[in-house]
């Protein structure tokens, strides 16, 4: 399998200050990776350098996408190349209706009219069809508002941020079946950050890393590794990699 995402010692600062340091994963098409670590971990900003946003500065290191280094390429043209970015505080657009956004991306990106209704459905999301996009919606409708637009984008590469963050159960497990739709149907490649680990128990993944004070410590296929996460805490990682971290 080609490699849709590659970074390679990526150092990141915001504002001057560092917040990414020798960042290095890879994800090949059609899998999933977990990127699993604490609060302020660098989780946040390690995706939206990957996506290109402006306030992230590269400092070193390498981000490529199928191959090419897409470190100068702005934001717009990695889109094109299929990457998106699911953000965990999506935006609040008052004026603008989320049915007209959806069929705006799923227009793009070829999608029927169909697929869009079979989305929606999918995602328990036809009473927020023709309110504002996020305009009095709950953190979980939000959510799954924002997973439905992933799914109509049809992307190579999906980098979703904290899908399982404020949420109740019953949202995780629906915006998990929608992102099982995503690697099935789409064939995407998708990078998952989380922080409670809560979307592991019910979507499937190929590797986990785990980000520690803005490096990536530990990459694992093992399954068996997140539950000792899981159960332990992140205090485990950082005992079983401190030498690393206090170099």
């Amino acid at each position: 399998m080609e490699k849709a995402l590659e970074v390679h010692e990526l150092r990141v600062a915001v504002n001057d200050k560092e917040v990414v340091k020798r960042a290095s994963l890879e994800l090949r098409e059609g899998e999933t990776a977990l990127l699993l670590g604490p609060n302020g971990s660098g989780k946040t900003s390690l995706l939206c350098a990957i996506a290109g946003h402006p306030r992230y500065k590269v400092l070193s290191g390498s981000i490529k996408l199928f191959g090419e280094v897409v470190n100068d390429v702005p934001s717009f043209e990695r889109v094109k190349r299929g990457l998106a970015l699911a953000f965990q505080k999506p935006p609040i657009i008052k004026g603008l209706r989320f049915r007209d956004l959806l069929n705006r991306v799923a227009s793009k990106s070829g999608c029927d009219e169909k697929f869009v209704k079979e989305v929606v459905q999918l995602l328990s999301i036809e009473h927020l069809l023709d309110r504002y996009y996020g305009y009095g919606f709950s953190g979980g409708e939000l959510k799954r508002a924002e997973i439905a637009l992933l799914l109509v984008s049809k992307p190579r590469v999906a980098l979703i941020d904290e899908p399982d963050s404020g949420v109740d159960v019953d949202s995780v497990m629906i915006i998990a079946s929608a992102l099982h739709e995503l690697r099935k149907n789409a064939g995407s490649s998708m990078l998952i950050v989380t922080h409670t680990g809560l979307i592991s128990r019910h979507v499937s993944f190929d590797k986990l890393y785990v980000m520690i004070n803005g490096e990536i410590v530990m990459e694992t296929s093992d399954k068996m590794v997140l539950e000792d996460i899981l159960s332990k805490g992140f205090s485990w990682v950082k005992k079983k990699y401190a030498k690393e971290l206090s170099s």
